[in-house]
Order: structure tokens, then C-alpha cells, then sequence
């Protein structure tokens, strides 16, 4: 889902946006034993073994959740006399205003996204955003990167069960079952770590780890960003990992 964003002409996309999602379910009752188009006259132990069976199963599939990307800014800069930029005041430095709007509690917002580089990394490890395709703003303006314009991981599970119907006379049943949550132990990544760290140069960053504004940010400065750090969990059913679970049910 979207908004138009007011006087900017451009749309932003909701937090729970999910652009595609598919479901699919079966349930099958097995045309064998007492009631059922074949078997219905078939012997006890039959009808005890081969009869009253039912199997089905759930596919869900959905592309990503938008992961909200965020810089961490310091709200005062240092600017020297080749205009380069610092976290931290020193002789020969001019002090800006670096936050748009200024005040500590406005130093995360969004980056620049660097144009023409590839934001995700299309590989199967746990890096899913690429870090040099973003970059700090320059001191006083605002990010460039549109809200919730990049979503996350892929969700897919696949459902099974299987119930074996026991008739105990008249209108009763005993049912047996059995349901195995994410068959096939898909791994399911939660969103990846959306905050890049302050790499304006001060005194207690490493070389490594300084980034001028505008300047991509490195794999060394962008520290965890961009990494799938945890799955989808929950206690039972969808987004877990394979569980499996019995179950018998009285019916009258």
C-alpha cells in the first residue's frame, strides 16, 4: 500500500506493504472405508488400517516487508578550510548545522542512496544490503532515499497434515493428527540490520571506518548493516522452524 507524499509528488510505502503473497491449501479425504466411495463394506481390520483417512497441506509465499534504512547522524559538524568533514571540533574548523532542523533526537534519518550502485547484493550469504550503495548526506540536507523504498527477504513455508478418523458408533468420532509446520525447514530471514553507524571522521573512529559525506560507505564502516542477523519466529505454525505436532480429538 501507498501514500502520496504531500507537495513532493512521489509516494511512500506503507510498513506492512507486501507486494506479492500467494496462498494455497488442499484437503483430501481419501475415498476409502465406511462412508466413503469405496471400502465401505471392507473388513475391520481394513477399515481400521486404510480407512477414514484425510491429508492436505498449506503453501505461503509473499515478497518482503519494507526495511526502514536509517543513518545515524551527528546533529553539529566540523567543516576545515578544503571543505572536508568531522564529527569532532579542532583549530581551523568551522561548526555547521549537520541535521536537517537540528536537535539531537533527529540525528537517525535517511541516507543517500548512491546512484547507479546495486543496494542489495544478490547472494546467498547473510549480507543482503550492500553497503556502498549508500552514503552519508551532505551537512543540512536530507537523504534522498525514499521511505520504505527497499524491502527484505522472501517469506515461503510449506504446511502438511495428515488425520486418521476412528467411528465409535453413532454421531462420535476419535480423530488422530498429525501437522508438520515448514515441511521442508525453509529458513525465513527477518529484515537485516537497517541502521548504518556514524563514519564522519573523529578521533575515535579508525581510518578504516572514516566516510566523507557523499562518499560510499565501506564494508569496514558499515559495521553489522545490511546483515541478516535472526529468522521469523514464532512459537508454533507459520515463520518457525520444521515443528511437528500430534494431536487426537474426541467428536460427538
Amino acid at each position: 500500500m501507498r501514500r502520496l507524499s504531500p507537495g513532493t509528488g512521489t509516494c511512500d510505502v506503507n510498513n506492512f506493504d507486501v507486494r506479492h503473497t500467494f496462498n494455497f491449501s488442499v484437503l483430501y479425504a481419501i475415498p476409502y472405508g465406511a462412508g466413503r466411495g469405496h471400502g465401505s463394506n471392507a473388513s475391520g481390520l481394513n477399515q481400521f488400517l486404510l480407512g477414514g483417512w484425510d491429508v492436505g497441506g498449506i503453501v505461503n509465499a509473499r515478497s518482503g516487508v519494507p526495511i526502514d534504512v536509517r543513518i545515524t547522524r551527528p546533529d553539529v559538524v566540523y567543516r576545515d578550510a578544503t571543505g572536508n568533514i568531522f564529527a569532532s571540533p579542532a583549530a581551523g574548523r568551522e561548526a555547521i548545522i549537520n541535521t536537517p532542523r537540528g536537535g539531537s533526537s533527529r540525528n537517525v534519518r535517511r541516507p543517500d542512496l548512491v546512484p547507479g550502485v546495486n543496494p542489495f547484493t544478490n547472494s546467498d550469504g547473510i549480507l543482503f544490503l550492500n553497503p556502498a550503495a549508500f552514503a552519508t548526506p551532505a551537512p543540512g540536507t536530507f537523504g534522498n532515499l525514499e521511505r520504505n523504498s527497499l524491502h527484505g527477504p522472501n517469506f515461503r513455508q510449506t504446511d502438511f497434515f495428515f488425520s486418521k478418523n476412528f467411528p465409535t458408533g453413532g454421531r462420535t468420532l476419535v480423530q488422530f493428527r498429525m501437522e508438520v509446520f515448514n515441511m521442508f525447514n525453509t529458513v525465513n530471514f527477518t529484515n537485516p540490520v537497517g541502521t548504518l553507524p556514524q563514519a564522519i571522521p573523529n578521533a575515535a573512529l579508525s581510518e578504516a571506518n572514516r566516510v566523507q559525506p557523499g562518499q560510499p560507505y565501506t564494508a569496514a564502516a558499515a559495521g553489522t548493516f545490511g546483515r541478516l542477523t535472526s529468522t521469523v519466529g514464532r512459537t508454533v505454525g507459520l515463520g518457525t522452524p520444521r515443528q511437528v505436532q500430534f494431536a487426537f480429538r474426541f467428536s460427538f
